[in-house]
């Protein structure tokens, strides 16, 4: 990171129109936190393998449906909350909606599943500010918490106006992300845990 680039960093009062103009110039990604550009933090090997994991095996599950699948790099804007952020995964079925940031940068509105892969930088911050913000995204059906130390993920599933949280550990068990069956091993699939 440049000094010219930290200091805008930290400036307070960034505006979203601010931020999006940084962001297009920007050499890595950022996202867009209460009112804050934040960088995006280090990702991991297991981090990595999990995202290709998932990306395959909802990539090959949703090839004949109306829905795309975009593992990292697609920026989601949440209007509700004034708030960009780039999901590990998102899943976006039918008509996409967009904002359309700058003349050449749009953002995802509509997400149906949102999935991020925890870290120890990031945990706190996606199962707190990222989790209320995306409850107020009205597409979004899912919200999906996979961890990279160990077998765990976990799914917080709107029914109407609640939230229903359900946690997988073992091998076999049979995660719905979506509309897609994914078994919780292949979500693993060549993954080494490190022990402590």
């Amino acid at each position: 990171m440049t000094a010219s680039s930290q200091s805008f960093e930290e400036k307070k009062g960034i505006t979203l129109e601010d931020y999006f103009e940084y962001e297009y110039k920007a050499e890595d990604q950022h996202e867009f936190i209460n009112g804050k550009i934040v960088a995006m933090a280090y990702t991991s090997e297991e981090h990595g393998t999990i995202v290709h994991n998932l990306d395959v095996a909802l990539g090959n599950c949703l090839r004949e449906a109306d829905c795309k699948v975009y593992p990292g790099d697609r920026m989601l804007f949440v209007r509700e909350c004034n708030e960009v952020f780039y999901p590990d995964l998102l899943i976006v079925c039918g008509q996409q909606e967009f904002h359309q940031a700058s003349k050449n940068m749009k953002a995802t509105l509509n997400p149906g599943v949102v999935i991020e892969i925890l870290s120890d930088s990031t945990e706190y911050m996606d199962k707190t500010t990222k989790t209320r913000c995306y409850k107020k995204i009205p597409s979004l059906r899912q919200i999906i918490f996979v961890s990279q130390k160990e077998q765990h993920l976990r799914i917080l599933e709107r029914e109407g106006e609640r939230w229903i949280d359900t946690e997988f550990y073992e091998e076999d068990d049979l995660p719905k992300i979506g509309d897609c069956v994914i078994p919780l091993k292949e979500i693993y699939l060549k993954v080494a845990f490190v022990s402590a």
